[in-house]
């Protein structure tokens, strides 16, 4: 009996010193059996026989907070914006000439001609998050933000002498001569507002000697503000009547148009570290989510007098609100670099990657065009002589770029 207390006490000593040094050497909390790489600072690898995936977390007996900071350089693309088309036959307005309704309707022989789209630019943008793993079987939750702002501006002209003239595709203004609307200088400008708030709970594990593996569940709140703004100067806007009389003043036309949608839904994936040696790996990860949220439409198109007074004429106000659910798309691919610092009492990890994200069926804008315009005899405006058509160009929103993320484990 006394032999047995004593290889009891022995072993008990035994373990307790060997669970010592393991913390020394930062050695995950059981019951993953670690066994280390070559490089001491690193992240060790997976157990190599297990009964159940033992976590990759936590490195100490308490759990660790974690925090990660990231900045990216992303561009953004909305199908279904195309804003004119750029048509090769002659600009109706050839010098002094006055433009015919015939000569107006030549327009409608489209000549090598190609759709005009917003010129997407690239910007900045961010993400912060807060994490805590936990000592309950390796768990993790956390709460993300990402915030971003696209942008895209431009201009496109069509010279007299050019031989080509720009038709719009969202005005639904008809001129005194009424026929086909057409323009020589259109300006957009496009913004998106991001706003993304992810909450997740996961679990990291290894799957293999190399290879962890995170599946995740939670939520995710979403803001995705859109506002596209179009100006149409000359052409039809400075056109004359069947008479010849010119208009009294030119004017200058502007569409705005406002696609909002706010959310919250589930959201579940899992990411992946395929872990090669001294800290180093190559990360996988994907999400979906499906969101439930309100869609906020807003579509106005007025002229204004391009002379004193300056003067507005309103053409056309709509709204529409509709609740809806929209899928979401993240993916992500990249290198990232892992190690304890600081006598193994805090972890760093350098993420390098791709990202895309798409956001499906986000345009919900309508286009209002006017046709079966006839001349009014007069210069008066508006020429109601024609009808309305409405119609939509469905779209999904893309985000996709360059992201760098600093995760700090203490």
């Amino acid at each position: 009996m006394e032999k047995a207390l004593i290889a009891l006490s022995i072993l008990g000593i035994a373990g307790t010193a060997q669970a010592a040094r393991g913390q020394e050497n930062c050695a995950p909390t059981p019951p993953a059996t670690c066994y280390a790489d070559d490089c001491n600072r690193c992240y060790c690898l997976g157990p190599d026989n297990i009964l159940v995936n033992a976590p990759v977390r936590p490195k100490t007996c308490n759990g660790d907070w974690m925090l990660t900071v990231a900045g990216f350089y992303w561009n953004a693309h909305q199908d279904g914006l195309e804003y004119a088309v750029d048509n090769h036959i002659e600009n109706p307005n050839q010098g002094t000439t006055i433009p015919t309704i015939s000569d107006i309707q030549q327009l409608n022989n489209v000549i090598d001609a190609e759709y005009k789209t917003p010129n997407f630019d690239w910007d900045w943008g961010f993400k912060v998050g807060l994490g805590y793993n936990t000592t309950c079987d390796g768990w993790d939750f956390g709460v993300m933000w990402t915030w971003y702002q696209g942008r895209a501006n431009g201009k496109v002209e069509a010279e007299v002498d050019d031989n080509h003239t720009l038709v719009p595709l969202w005005s639904d203004f008809s001129s005194a001569l009424g026929s086909v609307t057409y323009a020589s200088d259109i300006q957009h400008h496009w913004k998106l507002k991001l706003n993304l708030i992810d909450l997740e709970l996961g679990r990291q594990f290894w799957t293999s000697k190399y290879l962890s593996f995170r599946p995740h569940i939670g939520l995710r709140v979403a803001y995705l503000d859109q506002n596209f703004e179009l100006q149409h100067k000359g052409g039809s806007w400075s056109s004359t009547d069947d008479t010849g009389n010119p208009q009294p003043l030119p004017f200058n036309n502007e569409v705005d148009l406002d696609n909002d949608f706010k959310g919250v839904g589930v959201r579940a994936g899992f990411d992946t570290n395929w872990n090669f040696g001294c800290g180093w790996a190559v990360y996988g990860n994907i999400a979906t989510s499906i969101v439930y949220g309100r869609f906020s439409i807003d579509h106005d198109e007025e002229n204004r007098i391009a002379e004193a007074p300056n003067s507005k004429i309103k053409i056309l106000e709509t709204e529409e609100s509709f609740r809806a659910s929209r899928a979401m798309l993240d993916l992500a691919l990249g290198i990232q670099w892992s190690s304890m610092i600081c006598s193994c009492q805090y972890g760093l990890t350098i993420m390098l990657g791709w990202e895309q994200h798409l956001f499906f069926h986000q345009n919900q804008l309508w286009r209002v065009v006017r046709i079966g315009d006839t001349a009014t005899g007069s210069a008066g405006l508006p020429n109601n002589s024609g009808e309305n058509v409405f119609h939509q160009r469905r779209g999904t929103l893309d985000t996709q770029g360059v992201t760098l993320t600093v995760r700090f484990e203490f």
